[in-house]
């Protein structure tokens, strides 16, 4: 491969972000494969220097004729996008990244566009964790700039991060939901998040469904998918379990966990108050016989049938089920 001028089409960290425009850096001399002495090491590295030159030449080229050249712009002029896709203080790469940069450069450049009501400034449709890291630093951040419209914003900045597969389900949720309360067309946001009609009503039913605080305070959840978030769901309930949740979210130990661990704790506590002891009895029949075990609690009835004790006497009275259902609503008035 070439000596030098490689094109920089490498990865910051592991959450694979996707390159933007090809861009032109130097890399160290790698060892030449025909040989390092004499005639043929110097035919050697004449054309691998060529090859290099040439590859750098065309990317070079074509990244001028989009009209998308990368920029350095001043950090303190870019500004948030306008809907934030991710949940602060969760990032556990955030630091590796920060310091994959400081060592290496920014090497996948973010992309802007212009602000719309600030001339002068740009907001990020993608690259937020670059462009965060890069103000920490304080150096200026490499950046391609476009002109987009809020919904090619949005879309853009959803594709990066869905094609990452990098935010969490709980992050996807709100950001869903802050773009329809943005008063975003469902077909923008479904394009954004690369989701049907369907699983975008799932996304924001159960981000709607949570309290701001406890969402907030529980973080990204990384490792917890929509299941165990409708679970949560489930188990709040009606709301009445604020001073267990309020006791959950203030103590030292929620607060030094990590957002999974948070999760995994707000579950627990609503669970607990959800499982009551079962009060257990045995219905004996006339004859003498243990035909029923009936367990109850605070929101559930089992009846259990002793098949060996009455066989058949389960379907006789399955068969007489609404005839009870319906005598018991009379009863009811």
């Amino acid at each position: 491969m070439g000596r030098k001028n490689l094109l920089a089409d490498l990865i910051e960290d592991s959450g694979a972000e996707p390159d933007v425009r090809v861009t032109v850096a130097t890399e160290k001399e790698p060892t030449p494969t025909l040989g390092t002495r004499g005639a043929v090491g110097a035919m050697s590295r004449s054309l691998e220097h060529l090859s290099a030159e040439r590859d750098a030449a065309k990317a070079l080229s074509e990244q001028l004729a989009s009209g998308e050249a990368v920029l350095e712009i001043d950090s303190g002029l870019i500004d948030d996008s306008i809907v934030p896709d991710r949940m602060t203080g969760t990032d556990a790469g955030f630091a590796a990244l920060t310091e994959s940069i400081k060592a290496s450069g920014q090497l996948v450049p973010a992309l802007l566009r212009p602000h719309p009501s600030q001339s002068g400034r740009y907001q990020i449709a993608y690259g937020h964790r670059r462009v965060r890291a890069l103000r920490e630093l304080g150096r200026s951040v490499r950046a391609v700039v476009r002109s987009l419209s809020d919904d090619e914003l949005v879309i853009a900045q959803g594709k990066e991060n869905g094609e990452r597969e990098d935010l969490s389900f709980i992050e996807r949720a709100r950001y869903a939901t802050l773009l329809e309360d943005r008063n975003f067309k469902r077909d923008t946001i479904m394009a954004a998040l690369s989701v049907d009609k369907t699983e975008l009503s799932r996304l924001i039913s159960v981000f709607r469904a949570i309290p701001a605080e406890v969402s907030d305070a529980i973080g990204a959840a990384p490792k917890v998918g929509r299941r165990r978030w409708t679970e949560l769901v489930d188990r709040l309930g009606s709301g009445k379990r604020s001073k267990v949740l309020e006791t959950v979210l203030s103590s030292p130990r929620f607060l030094a966990a990590p957002s999974d661990e948070r999760f995994a704790m707000v579950l627990s506590a609503v669970t607990v108050r959800d499982t009551k002891p079962s009060k257990s009895t045995t219905w004996t029949a006339s004859d003498g016989k243990k035909v029923a075990k009936i367990e109850r609690n605070a929101d559930r009835f089992v009846l259990a049938l002793d098949e060996r004790a009455a066989p058949l006497f389960g379907d006789f009275v399955l068969d007489k089920l609404p005839e009870l259902y319906d005598a018991f609503r009379q009863s009811k008035g």
